[in-house]
């Protein structure tokens, strides 16, 4: 096996934890790439791996497009609100499907669907 090749961990060999990064900072790192500054370089100075910079970049529509929405920019996560006749929907499925079951009908995905 190669000796440069490691895995993603800390000195004591333990797994890296995965950490949030916020809105702020996403946006942060899209003005500097933006601006020309190098990948490797920002990736330095935000102490990250370069592709989590990549995935970053790749991903700016989107920041940049939640940005732009009330919503504050120390939230980490962007989602989408599911709407209310879906919810009801898979919860109105799921009771005939058990009822099914409990009638010992065979459900097939053509049927479900």
């Amino acid at each position: 096996m190669d000796s440069k090749k490691r895995k993603a961990s800390d000195a004591s060999g333990n797994a890296k934890k995965r950490h949030a990064i916020s809105m702020e900072t996403k946006v942060a790192i899209i003005i500097k790439l933006d601006s020309g500054e190098k990948m490797v370089n920002v990736a330095r100075a935000y102490n990250m791996d370069r592709s989590t910079i990549s995935t970053i970049y790749k991903c700016k529509d989107r920041v940049m497009e939640h940005v732009k929405s009330t919503v504050p920019m120390l939230s980490t996560i962007i989602s989408k609100k599911r709407g209310k006749l879906l919810e009801e929907m898979e919860k109105l499925l799921g009771l005939w499907m058990e009822h099914q079951w409990q009638r010992h009908v065979g459900l097939s995905l053509m049927l479900i669907h």
